[in-house]
């Protein structure tokens, strides 16, 4: 009756890794229990999702390295792999809502978040915001509900917001990756995307840890203010004291949601650790969950989406 954080399943966003293909149900062995899907048997993941009571689902599209190129090309073609589901979970009538990654990562040969500058050695930040709003557009063709830019470019907020409303897809969302930081918890999802940085890392467009708070908040308000609809934090557990202080200083104040990114590594943990028997895996991940509600979080994308509704009917 006092209980101060509840969960149910529609709190839970459940990623997906599309690919290339038909029938492909391919499991990523660094995160037990995630596969890569090709658009047909996603369908088949999201159906069995939703009937357990997920509300929504992120796309992250894996390309095959014969399509990759400097520039990531073929996330804007309007057959890839996230349009494809998008347009076939449209078709079948399946009600989620419908979030993509807006990013480069997975689509270029070098795994960086976007076009290189003409020296090759960092991101072309002007130019990938442009590109990230011609992407969104792709993408709300397609059927997205939200787009979620999840590069950290400086200013790529009102690129994809002017970029949607010029194109009449002003009821399309934006879900800002506004808090994101250079993390080594990432390791698993750049195995499943197939999306490692081929030299160097993202330490120059992503956030330092060692930095104080005020940076997050900084970036929150900007990313709001260029007409974010909702901001996340991301890595989760390592971050809480950062949801938590974005979400009272800045979000909630607005009125703007916030959420949190139970990413790859700190999944991968808790299965390793489940699977040799060291901890209680229900128990943790549910303890888990409620820090995130505790802190703040209106919702959180979790890998483990599908088996925390399965828990909590």
């Amino acid at each position: 009756m006092l209980t101060a954080t509840r969960l149910a399943p529609c709190d839970f966003v459940a990623p997906l890794f599309v690919r290339a293909g038909n029938n492909v149900k391919s499991p990523i062995k660094s995160m037990p229990g995630v596969h890569q899907f090709s658009p047909d048997t996603a369908i088949e993941e999201l159906k069995r999702l939703e009937s357990l009571g997920v509300a929504s689902y992120i796309l992250f599209g894996v390309t095959d390295a014969t399509k990759k190129d400097a520039t990531g090309s073929h996330a804007h073609n309007e057959r890839n792999e996230v349009c494809s589901t998008l347009k076939l979970a449209k078709g079948a009538g399946i009600g989620m809502v419908a979030i993509t990654d807006l990013c480069y990562c997975e689509y270029t040969d070098h795994g960086h978040c976007g076009p290189l500058t003409s020296s090759g050695e960092s991101v072309d930040n002007d130019r990938t915001a442009e590109m990230l709003g011609q992407q969104a557009v792709v993408h709300a063709r397609a059927g997205a509900d939200i787009v979620a830019p999840s590069g950290m470019m400086d200013n790529m907020v009102a690129a994809i917001r002017a970029a949607l409303d010029a194109d009449g897809k002003t009821d399309t969302a934006i879900l800002s990756y506004a808090v994101k930081y250079a993390s080594s918890f990432y390791g698993p999802f750049r195995d499943a995307a197939e999306s490692p940085p081929q030299f160097g890392d993202r330490k120059t467009y992503q956030m330092d840890f060692r930095r104080h708070e005020g940076e997050a908040l900084r970036e929150a308000q900007i990313d709001i203010a260029q007409g974010a609809d909702m901001i996340m934090v991301k890595p989760g557990v390592p971050y809480l004291d950062i949801l938590k202080t974005v979400t009272e200083k800045v979000a909630a104040p607005q009125g703007i949601p916030t959420s949190a990114y139970h990413v790859s590594g700190e999944y991968a943990m808790l299965k390793a650790a489940a699977a040799n028997g060291w901890i209680d895996e229900k128990g943790t991940v549910l303890e888990t969950m409620h820090a995130f509600k505790r802190a703040g979080a209106s919702f959180i994308l979790t890998y483990y989406a599908g088996q925390l509704a399965e828990w909590l009917q």
